[in-house]
């Protein structure tokens, strides 16, 4: 039946072209697309599924960028190590010719030098291995305070602490050759004259000086210059210039000459040393001693036996031994040094042993290379015991056999201080108070370091064994080894004033203890009488994060522990910091089974081949250097294969959810061509049918 107003046949097949046109719609949209799933309307389930299986494939897939990113890392750390250890290899084929034993000393030096060279690009590439601004060996980063305090340790406002004024410190040239020619010959006379200067060109000469002031000449106000090199090999046993009452009163200028080869040995004789004793006026300046060998008893030193006068721009080598007071440049000195060195060999049976000196009051602009044993309490890399130290440094193994041992000072006293100052070599001290820089200290600490490991008993740290003074600047690195009151930086702090105040502080040092210690500081005993407690500041310190306490004690200095509640005041200003490493994110999870954790850094020290190429030490420093080197190209070969070993699961994963995607997702191609070609006719159809249905009512029309 026909409707004219409801034309019914023709809404029919509107229908059903509006049905063919969508599905032809989705045909063609999806033999575009390749996928059957285009809308969450297609699928709401598995639109779902499909978005999750994206997700993951995403992730995967910049897991293995991490991979590689991961890869191209271990394989610049791996090819630097490679560099190392050929670098290594020619270090130790140097070291084993130095230990021949048929190399004169000018031989060793240029295979020291060659050495030092070695070490100095060991060293840079240590330092500037590095992967997209990532330090990959140096992995304890000191806070940027502590890096500057390392660019100026041991130099002072334009003074370069190396030789490089024919092997003094300073210009060593008063005098022209000229100027020393024209003076009067001391073997051309028989006493002195106040106000003069004479020249001393030839051990005789030098020789006849000691026996003028040793026979009571008066050298006061008078000076006396060098004018060539001395040796004295042919003189069996030196006779030293000046005694207790009859002392060297003048000035004698070295004027950058050297006097070497000088013998002493005399066990049972005090004071040994070119000079004997010097008086308060004296001045011994710009002077060389060279290959020395010298035995003696107390205040025994290269230079000079016991000094109360000033000591600037001389030099020392050899081997110094006695009992007390023994030093490679001075054995006691009541007055200055200033820009001096020794590179020497110092041993002694007794106290007050130093590389530079048993004991002095103040030196600065100096340093000290070689090897310090001291027999019995105060041994020092630069001094025994002293009271303000400033710009030193020293590069040297000390072992002390008794009580207070220190890399730079094995005792300051009260009212000192040390200024920009700072020591590497390990420290061994066999009795209490042993540290990296001072084993006892009763001095203000600034802009310091030690680098070396430190081994002891009772109060020993990093930086100081015992102190009663404030510390400022100050760091240490090296591991600390000891019995009880251990501590990264300090041993134990005894306070004897009613304040005491530690800024900036930092430790890295591995701490190994059987007793109280700590990160920082073995022990604090701020309190002499158990209720009278003193004011500690702690700012500004940093300290490596490990197992144990910050602080290891907090009592009275005989050892019994009170509560104060103190010590988590001192806590609030110490931060741990952790060694970095380098974490890889080789999953999709956020767990640990997504993760490879891996650690490039290492340490090594190879100080002690340049305090002597031919030692023992240096032989083992080389050999655990390339023992450090294999260990960690092994380490980090296994990650490299457990980054494989990621990749390859990373893949298959990969290839399983992309298998599942495309099961869930893709378009049966098949399917949708006869699925586009049926809505293609449907659609044709309805198209001729609609026009049909169309002219349905017209026909009715025309009928009536």
């Amino acid at each position: 039946m026909v409707s004219i107003n409801t034309n019914l046949s023709s809404l029919m097949v509107q229908n059903n072209l509006t049905n063919s046109t969508n599905g032809l719609n989705k045909a063609i949209e999806r033999l575009s697309t390749g996928y059957k799933i285009n809308h969450s309307s297609d699928n709401a389930a598995n639109y779902s599924i499909a978005n999750s299986y994206e997700a993951k494939l995403s992730s995967f897939d910049m897991a293995a960028d991490n991979v590689g990113m991961g890869s191209d890392l271990l394989a610049v750390a791996q090819d630097t190590i490679s560099s190392m250890q050929d670098h290594g290899a020619r270090l130790h084929a140097l070291i084993t010719q130095a230990r021949n034993g048929t190399y004169g000393a000018q031989s060793l030096n240029a295979l020291t030098q060659e050495a030092g060279a070695l070490i100095s690009e060991i060293q840079r590439m240590y330092t500037n291995a590095e992967y997209n601004k990532v330090s990959l060996f140096d992995n304890i980063k000191l806070p940027s305070w502590a890096e500057e305090v390392k660019a100026n340790a041991g130099n002072d406002a334009g003074v370069n602490l190396e030789p490089k004024y024919n092997g003094f410190i300073a210009d060593a040239k008063t005098y022209t050759d000229e100027e020393v020619a024209a003076m009067t010959k001391v073997s051309d006379v028989e006493s002195f004259t106040a106000g003069e200067k004479y020249s001393i060109s030839s051990k005789e000469e030098l020789a006849k000086l000691a026996t003028k002031v040793n026979g009571g000449a008066d050298t006061t106000n008078v000076e006396f210059v060098l004018g060539a090199d001395i040796d004295l090999s042919s003189i069996d046993n030196w006779d030293a210039i000046g005694t207790d009452s009859k002392s060297f009163k003048g000035t004698f200028d070295g004027n950058g000459h050297f006097v070497k080869n000088i013998k002493i040995s005399a066990s049972n004789t005090d004071k040994c040393g070119l000079f004997g004793v010097t008086s308060d006026n004296s001045e011994i300046k710009n002077l060389g001693i060279k290959d020395c060998d010298i035995y003696g008893k107390s205040n025994v030193g290269a230079l000079i036996g016991y000094c109360e006068g000033s000591i600037n721009n001389c030099y020392v080598t050899g081997t110094v031994r006695g009992i007390t007071y023994i030093g490679g440049l001075i054995g006691h000195s009541t007055k200055s040094i200033d820009n001096c060195y020794a590179s020497c060999k110092i041993n002694s049976s007794g106290y007050y042993t130093g590389g530079l000196a048993g004991r002095s009051n103040k030196v600065s602009n100096s340093f000290f290379n070689g090897d310090v044993t001291g027999g019995n309490d105060y041994t020092g890399g630069l001094l025994g015991r002293g009271s303000n130290v400033e710009n030193c440094y020293t590069n040297c193994v000390v072992i002390g056999k008794g009580n207070n041992t220190g890399g730079l000072l094995g005792m300051c006293s009260a009212g000192g201080n040390i200024i920009n100052s700072y020591t590497t070599g390990n420290i061994n001290g066999k009795g209490t108070n042993t540290g990296g820089l001072v084993g006892y200290s009763h001095a203000t600490i600034e802009n310091c370091y030690a680098t070396g490991n430190v081994t002891g008993k009772a109060n020993t740290g990093g930086l100081v064994g015992k102190t009663t003074a404030g510390i400022t600047k100050s760091y240490a690195t090296g591991d600390v080894n000891g019995t009880s009151f251990v501590g990264g930086l300090m041993g134990i702090v005894v306070s004897e004033s009613t304040e005491l105040s530690f800024d900036k502080l930092f430790s890295s040092a591995e701490i190994i203890c059987s007793g109280n210690h700590g990160s920082l500081i073995g022990g604090i005993a701020n309190t002499s009488d158990g209720t009278s407690f003193s004011t500690i500041n702690i700012t500004n310190a940093k300290i490596l994060k490990q197992d144990l306490a910050v602080i290891g004690f907090e009592g009275k200095d005989d050892g019994t522990a009170y509560e104060s509640g103190q010590m988590e005041t001192w806590l609030e200003n110490i931060k741990e910091v952790k060694s970095p490493e380098t974490t890889l994110q080789v999953g999709i999870h956020g767990d640990e089974s997504s993760k490879i954790t891996f650690d490039t850094g290492f340490s090594y020290d190879l100080s002690a081949i340049l305090r002597d190429i031919k030692s023992d030490d240096a032989y083992n420093a080389i050999n655990k250097f390339m023992s450090t080197l294999s260990d960690k190209a092994t380490e980090l070969g296994s990650v490299s294969n457990r980054l494989e070993s990621a990749l390859d699961s990373i893949i298959v994963n990969m290839e399983n959810i992309t298998s599942s995607l495309s099961t869930i997702k893709d378009a049966d191609m098949a399917t949708e061509s006869s699925q586009y070609i049926k809505m293609q006719i449907l659609q044709q159809a309805s198209v001729t049918l609609l026009a049909t249905a169309n002219q349905s009512p017209s026909i009715a029309l025309q009928l009536i």
